[in-house]
């Protein structure tokens, strides 16, 4: 009897202890919430339109390889490695949605070798299409395509990995467009052909590449090419050999400062003043397929001619144009910008930060993924109605609190 007493007793402790964890958990989980507000005013001088969150997660143990088809995904993902830690040149290759959810192991460790850093970690310029199946992933001496369907890896550069990466997928995931440095090519994915832009338009098109600014525009499947307007060689007016014999005689315009082409061809379709000059623009496009970003200033839809969105003075990479807001990721690649046109109802924050840390390490710089879903409702869903949401001002006016307290102890 004083067994089943004493049994029962223990019991009732453990109950009552995981009910006061319940009672509790929520109070202890706000207080750092707010705690950490608190830290972020106090390291931004009280200000209260940038508001910072880190995601943290664990990885799963034993992890495999996912299932690659992720065409009905609603985020878009996030794209990093994980070192081995006791030999580094062994990494993994993961994908994570951009809330911090349902991390994904892509590439185990020791098939394909880390992402070159120099300075510069080109680990932002990885690359999904929008299926979930490939990969562009810059190499040492090159660029690969991985396929997450059979494990092959295709080479589809020449030229050195460490170079700017700007990269288009086709929705429907049956090509990609690369372009770096002065290399231009068209990757069809089911058969790794490879046609190089100057293979459509002749020799003397590296020249343009060379030289070129380029952004894309995914809906349209266009590539621009944005020059200095008194470029020699194709400048306005110009109808020389050179020019002839690259484009030939069409009925595209001869004069402004964007050549468009063709992304399913690489011909020339268009020509026009479609971008800001380059005294005020240097061009730099847009991880999303759809603008790009002026360096120093602006934001711009791709279009012709293109649409200013708005102003952001930082040295960054435009993400997207989603839910009436902009998207950057700065030049080091390990967070995402989300811009604000002007403060809500309830929050003065014009300024979301997000980044993301792994097993206690914040992660290095990181590339995306679209998906076919994500890019087919763009203009439609809002990313950051899945995301953490804004602080309130009641939630500041806590955070304030909290610093006073901080500093009469």
């Amino acid at each position: 009897m004083k067994k089943k007493i004493l049994l029962g007793l223990g019991l009732t402790t453990v109950v009552a202890a995981g009910v006061g964890y319940i009672a509790t958990k929520p109070y202890f989980d706000e207080k750092a919430r707010i705690d950490l507000l608190a830290d972020w005013l106090r390291i931004n001088g009280g200000d209260t339109k940038s508001w910072l969150y880190d995601y943290n997660f664990d990885l799963p143990d034993n992890s495999q390889v996912a299932d690659w088809n992720t065409e009905n995904v609603k985020l878009p993902q996030v794209l990093f490695t994980i070192e081995n830690r006791e030999d580094k040149s062994k990494v993994s290759y993961w994908a994570l949605n951009i809330d911090g959810t349902n991390p994904q192991l892509l590439i185990p460790e020791g098939i394909l070798p880390p992402v070159p850093n120099t300075g510069i970690d080109y680990a932002k310029y990885m690359s999904r299409s929008p299926n979930g199946r490939y990969l562009v992933v810059p190499q040492k001496n090159s660029t690969v395509l991985y396929d997450l369907g059979n494990g092959e890896t295709t080479d589809i550069s020449e030229e050195y990995g460490s170079t700017r990466h700007d990269i288009m997928w086709d929705t429907d995931s049956t090509q990609v467009v690369v372009k770096k440095s002065d290399e231009l090519l068209l990757v069809k994915l089911d058969t790794k052909e490879i046609v190089k832009f100057t293979d459509v338009n002749g020799p003397d098109a590296r020249y343009m590449t060379s030289l070129a600014k380029p952004y894309m525009s995914q809906s349209e499947q266009a590539i621009y090419l944005s020059f200095n307007s008194s470029l020699a060689g194709f400048g306005c007016g110009w109808e020389n050999d050179e020019y002839l014999e690259t484009f030939g005689e069409s009925d595209v315009p001869k004069c402004g400062n964007t050549f468009v082409f063709d992304a399913k061809t690489l011909k020339l379709v268009d020509r026009g003043d479609f971008t800001p000059d380059s005294y005020d623009c240097n061009v730099w496009g847009g991880k999303y397929g759809d603008g790009f970003y002026c360096l120093g200033g602006a934001a711009y839809r791709s279009g012709r001619p293109s649409e200013k969105i708005g102003d952001f003075p930082a040295t960054v990479d435009l993400l997207a144009f989603n839910g009436g807001d902009m998207w950057f990721v700065p030049a080091h690649g390990r967070n995402i910008t989300r811009v604000l046109h002007q403060p809500t109802e309830t929050s003065p924050t014009t300024e979301m930060i997000y980044t993301y840390g792994v097993n206690g390490e914040r992660l290095s710089a990181f590339g995306f993924g679209f998906s076919r879903y994500v890019i087919e409702h763009k203009e439609v869903d809002n990313w950051s109605e899945s995301l953490y949401p804004l602080p309130t001002y009641a939630d500041i006016e806590k955070a304030r609190t909290v610093l006073e307290e901080r500093n009469h102890t």
